[in-house]
């Protein structure tokens, strides 16, 4: 009994090691139409250290040759703080 509790938890302690959170949120639209280009700025960090600070519209946008844009999100992906990536992605013509 005593051993299936300490496998049980060590089980739990590595789930909840490997977990991760990803969400997108839309930030902005416009009336242009939807193009067929994407454009992404990403910065990715490991314990807070490394990446790039030029995660904004204009930079994705630049990245994707957009020059209207038609709607822009933002989404970020975290493994308990540890690795954090987040992504600016512009759509548009």
């Amino acid at each position: 009994m005593k051993k299936s509790l300490k496998l049980g938890a060590i089980a739990f302690a590595f789930a909840s090691i490997l977990t991760g959170c990803k969400a997108t949120y839309p930030i902005a639209a416009t009336s242009n139409p939807v193009g067929n280009k994407c454009g992404t700025a990403t910065s990715t960090k490991i314990l807070g250290f490394g990446g790039s600070d030029n995660l904004g519209i204009n930079a994705a946008a630049k990245n994707g040759g957009i020059t209207r844009i038609s709607h822009v999100d933002y989404s970020t992906y975290s493994v308990l703080g540890i690795y954090t990536k987040v992504t600016t992605r512009v759509y548009g013509e």
